[in-house]
């Protein structure tokens, strides 16, 4: 199992690699839609790695019952089994990215602090259009809940703080990731 493990491992590596490879290959210049994507990408990763935080409410903590293999045998249950004995469903490994890629995703959710440092109603309504986008969750209802601003006036700002961000990624020389 080990060697089929690590047999997936470098063939995913491999393909992912000479995808990024020539993802990431110096191109003309960054657009708005590009930023937006890397941006969208960068939150899946941290949300993939790090998970939701904050309170997660109440948990029990009861301990499972386990029972021995006496227990077993004086039930009347016959010999125990353990669930997950067969081979892993390669699909659903996961492989971690690599270095490059995380400094990548590092980088760009550092962008609005660096760009948009004197647009703060833009970096606002950017990072709820982002949270929309990663939770899968209609943009219109959640500027709809706000009620403090109109959609195409939030739609604006949006387009605004992601252009800013692709001026100052370009003015900074920045590598444009190449779209598949």
């Amino acid at each position: 199992m080990a060697s089929l493990l690590a047999e997936y491992s470098e063939r995913f590596r491999e393909r992912e690699n000479a995808v990024l490879a020539a993802r990431y290959a110096p191109a003309e210049q960054w657009t708005p839609k590009a930023v937006g994507e890397a941006m969208l990408e960068a939150l899946r990763w941290a949300q993939w790695s790090a998970g939701r935080t904050g309170p997660g409410g109440i948990k029990t903590v009861a301990l499972p019952f386990i029972a021995s293999l006496d227990e077993h045998l004086a039930e009347g249950w016959g010999l125990p089994e353990v669930a997950g004995d067969e081979d892993p469903d390669p699909r659903r490994l996961r492989v971690m990215p690599s270095p490059e890629q995380i400094s990548r995703h590092e980088a760009a959710l550092d962008w609005p602090r660096i760009y948009l440092k004197d647009h703060e109603g833009s970096a606002k309504i950017l990072a709820l259009w982002l949270r929309c986008k990663v939770t899968k969750k209609p943009f219109d209802a959640a500027i709809k809940a706000r009620g403090t601003i109109s959609r195409g006036a939030a739609i604006q700002m949006r387009d605004k703080a992601l252009s800013i961000i692709s001026q100052g990624l370009d003015k900074d020389g920045e590598m444009l990731p190449k779209s598949d």
